[in-house]
């Protein structure tokens, strides 16, 4: 408990606003709301606020909402550099430059895709805070256009086209072989092997294991590989990786199953089973 004495209400309430100053500035509804709050040099400092909302908004495409709010920034302080339907505008247009510049690149158009992203740029350094400012309009053009040859090339490989996944890995390759994970190379050998293409996707494999060497998972995705193409002896070792890596009892009694089989001459991987692996 604490015992206040001889104190004003007016005091109390100003101590109270001094407490919550920060909170007030950087949440300017609520400074509009406490109104016994407002002084000229708080609404001044939380005008700025207003201007971070407003660009959120505009940012989602909400024109009216943000423009409001930069007329309440103005409002508080006459003195900002603000023209509220120009820089509304501005955050709308260089959203949907983003927008085109991504669909742009998934198309493998690139230099149009940059060329979108450093227009979207410029109309974004009008913003008090810029999102776009260490955008580097090449490295996302090129993001873009890897990630999406990569995820047509999962879904293609998925559903059995794999000369057609190859292709689009092989693309993607080209533009920037850095992207591409081991463990998107660990996709293109399982299934690819699963559908019996695993001569075909040998490369992904080993690709994928010289990207993560101590991966269990992707080091038995080339041993599925390694048996379907008649390397029994790699095959072999490494599925014994995979048995001493896992923790999971049924997989692991599951290649030991398969190790047994591929000693005694005999090949356990039926249709039946490559059907149950997809």
């Amino acid at each position: 408990m604490k015992l206040w004495q001889n104190w004003r209400i007016e005091d109390l309430t100003k101590r109270g606003c001094q407490w919550l100053n920060d909170y007030l500035i950087t949440h300017p509804q609520e400074l509009e709301e406490l109104k016994i709050c407002q002084t000229d040099k708080r609404k001044e400092l939380a005008a700025s606020s207003w201007v971070i909302e407003g660009e959120k908004l505009a940012r989602e495409g909400k024109v009216k909402e943000a423009v409001g709010r930069f007329k309440k920034a103005l409002k508080w302080n006459p003195d900002l550099n603000l023209d509220p339907k120009v820089r509304a505008a501005s955050l709308v247009k260089a959203k949907k430059l983003m927008e085109e510049g991504t669909k742009l690149a998934n198309e493998e158009k690139i230099e149009a895709a940059i060329e979108k992203y450093k227009r979207a740029k410029e109309l974004d350094q009008v913003a008090l805070i810029p999102t776009l400012q260490n955008l580097d309009p090449e490295v996302e053009a090129t993001y873009q256009a890897v990630l999406a040859l990569l995820k047509k090339g999962d879904d293609l490989v998925k559903e059995g086209k794999v000369k057609e996944a190859i292709a689009s890995y092989q693309k993607a390759e080209k533009i920037d072989p850095t992207q591409i994970s081991a463990s998107h190379w660990n996709e293109l050998c399982r299934y690819g092997s699963l559908y019996q293409k695993a001569a075909n996707v040998m490369f992904a494999c080993e690709k994928a294991v010289s990207l993560s060497p101590k991966d269990g998972d992707i080091i038995d995705s080339r041993g599925l590989a390694r048996a379907l193409t008649g390397d029994i002896e790699g095959a072999i070792a490494d599925f014994q990786v995979f048995v001493e890596w896992t923790s999971n009892k049924e997989r692991k009694a599951q290649r030991q199953e398969w190790i047994k089989a591929l000693q005694a001459g005999e090949n356990p991987f039926t249709d039946e089973l490559l059907k149950e692996l997809k």
